[in-house]
């Protein structure tokens, strides 16, 4: 299944104009989840300085099973706002955060989901990104790197990883480099697509791990691309 975040947000400017930010409360989304749990987040001021998001899971009989609280100061998170989303397409909601957003389409976020084991809610992801997607059983963060690069953190869902997932144990990095002539006029472009593997201190490069996320990530920037063959170094994973 494949499920798109996508956000669209501007570019951030200079600090000195993002001083000017204050709070603005929002009132309470709510959504029924496919195991009559409820999810509601609001958004409240404690001062004009500071944002608070609260979100809510309601279990059997009305009793709240979980309460989460995010601050965020306005002044730096002048876009920063909650949602409610089912990224996955379980039925159980997620609440998405964002914060700060830089000079490109990327903003930072943290993902909560449910437990169904315990009821409660749970850190799942942190990164900076313009899009989340599940894909072929992976996570998927995309965002831009620099005027004519992306890279893409992949988690591998059904893996053991320590939460949240976040850059630091991700499974899989992919690079989409738009290298105009570089690598020559044979019909198939100037992209190079690049998936990588942490070998120690070092970076492999490995075969994609589905065709479904090659044709998703090579494809970034149209239908030609470089695919870059993976290291076939004896040990190399």
């Amino acid at each position: 299944m494949r499920f798109v975040v996508a956000l669209f947000f501007w570019a951030l400017a200079p600090c000195a104009w993002a001083q000017d930010a204050v709070c603005e409360p929002v009132e309470p989304s709510r959504v029924e989840n496919r195991d009559g749990s409820v999810l509601t987040v609001r958004t409240d001021c404690p001062s004009p300085e500071l944002r608070r998001h609260i979100a809510e899971l309601t279990c059997d009989a009305g009793r709240t099973c979980d309460r989460l609280e995010v601050d965020q100061e306005a002044a730096y998170t002048r876009m920063g706002n909650a949602q409610l989303v089912d990224l996955d397409g379980d039925g159980l909601h997620e609440v998405e955060i964002l914060g700060a957003c830089g000079a490109g389409p990327n903003c930072e976020g943290d993902v909560y989901r449910i437990d169904p084991a315990t009821r409660t809610l749970q850190h799942f992801f942190s990164g900076g990104y313009y899009e989340l997607q599940f894909i072929d059983g992976w996570l998927v963060q995309a965002g831009r790197s620099s005027c004519c690069s992306w890279n893409y953190l992949l988690w591998k869902l059904d893996a053991v990883h320590a939460l949240p997932l976040d850059h630091s144990n991700m499974d899989l990095l992919a690079q989409v480099d738009a290298g105009g002539d570089a690598y020559g006029d044979d019909g198939r472009g100037g992209t190079r697509c690049t998936f990588l593997r942490e070998s120690g201190d070092n970076r492999v490069v490995v075969a994609p791990p589905s065709p479904g996320l090659e044709e998703m990530i090579c494809r970034h920037y149209g239908e030609a691309y470089h695919l870059t063959p993976p290291d076939t170094t004896p040990g190399a994973p």
